[in-house]
Order: C-alpha cells, then structure tokens, then sequence
C-alpha cells in the first residue's frame, strides 16, 4: 500500500481550502464533491476518508470557522479592559476574522433552516458541539468572574438567570443584526448601516445600540467609547479588524 500523500491533518485542511474554492466558484448549494477533490489535487477516496457528504464538507467548514471565532473571542476577552466593553468591542472584529469565509454566516444560517445537522456524521457534528460549548462556557465563566468580583452587581439568587438573559440578548444582537443589515428595501438605513460584510464604526448605530443594551446592566465600570477606543487599536494591530 503507498504511503499517504499528505499527513492526515494537512490532507483535511487541504480538503477544506478546496471546498472554500468551490463553493466560491458556484455556491453553498450547487458545488460538488468532485470539484473538491479536484481543487485539492487529491482522489475522491481520499476525500472521502474525511467526509463521506456534502452535509459533512458544510459542517467541517463550520468547525472550522467557529474554532476562529472561539480564538478571536478569547483573545479579545483576554484583554484588560473591563467585561463589558470588552463584549461590545467584539462587534468591531472584521467579518473575515470572524468568519474567515465571505459566506460563512450564510453557511450557518443554512445550517439551520435546512436542518443539515441531521444528515452529517455524529463525528462532525460533535466536533461542531465541542467548540460551539467552548465559547458559551467562555462567556459563561467571563460573567460569573465579573459577578463575583463585584464588577456586575446581581441580586442573591439571581446570578444563573441573570447570566443566561445577559448571553440570550446579546446573541439575540448578533445573530439578528446581519439579517437586518442584508436586506436593503429600508430607505431609512445609512449605506454603512446596511453594509455588514465591512469593519463597522464605533459611531455605527448597531454599537450605539449594544453599547445602550449593555449598559442597561449595573457594571461597576460600564462599557465607554474610551475603552473602545482604546481595543480598536489593539485590534488593528493584531489584523482583526
């Protein structure tokens, strides 16, 4: 039997970049498993030692964007400034440090309406479920941190609800804001208002409005335009942004 071409690992990063091409070439849709391995310059037996469906490709391709996500929201979290200008400021990431792909929110947001979870393998899928539980237990934990050392008051007993509305609204935020800004039949919207896929302003009114939805909470330090200043910079130096 010959040797492999490639190391496991590079064979399915290799496989990845190649489904990225052709996805760009047609669509999250119409592209096919040959165009992968062609794209890749490897067999479709090899293909299919990593993924056996297009349902996997989409699914490993979203693996792999969130465990940049998961990345980028540490590092930005790590920062030392307070929690709360710190949620804020993860709005000023660039989509493509975010996403890496000009296509991977929409990638996500067919993950759900079609239901392709349910016809990819349990193995990429928990794959998916591991770092998608990486970064709710980060901001869980980032919370509880800020609770506990008086940095976001909370009534006695009241903590896990108060963290579990503080992450329900905020991703309530996220998620809602790139539907609103793709549709461009509101006359009302700024051209930068409505133009997601670019690095928005901190005077762009969807950070107004997370700046006004987090402050509505009882920091001790709320989040401040200086702050946020302040992590912009430290985001373009770092190529986030």
């Amino acid at each position: 039997m010959p040797a492999p071409k490639y190391p496991f690992a590079e064979e399915e990063q290799l496989i990845l970049n190649a489904t990225a091409k052709s996805i760009l070439e047609t669509s999250l849709i119409d592209f096919k498993m040959s165009s992968i391995a062609k794209n890749a310059g490897i067999s479709m037996g090899s293909v299919y030692k990593h993924i056996q469906s297009k349902e996997d490709v989409l699914v490993a391709l979203a693996v792999q964007i969130t465990q940049q996500s998961f990345d980028v929201i540490t590092n930005v979290l790590a920062l030392p400034y307070p929690l709360s200008s710190k949620i804020v400021a993860l709005n000023l990431v660039s989509h493509e440090s975010m996403y890496i792909y000009p296509f991977g929110y929409q990638l996500f947001t067919m993950l759900n309406s079609l239901n392709l979870l349910n016809k990819a393998s349990q193995a990429w899928i928990d794959k998916l479920a591991k770092v998608s539980t990486q970064i709710h237990d980060g901001f869980e934990q980032g919370l509880l941190h800020a609770i506990e050392q008086g940095e976001l008051a909370c009534e006695e007993g009241y903590r896990d609800a108060l963290i579990e509305e503080f992450m329900l609204t905020h991703w309530t935020l996220n998620v809602g804001f790139p539907l609103i800004a793709g549709h461009s039949c509101n006359p009302n919207m700024e051209k930068e208002a409505c133009n997601w896929g670019q690095s928005i302003s901190l005077e762009h009114p969807f950070i107004r409005a997370t700046l006004r939805v987090t402050n509505s909470y009882p920091w001790s330090n709320p989040a401040s335009l200086h702050d946020l200043n302040e992590i912009e910079k430290i985001l373009l130096s770092r190529g986030l942004r």
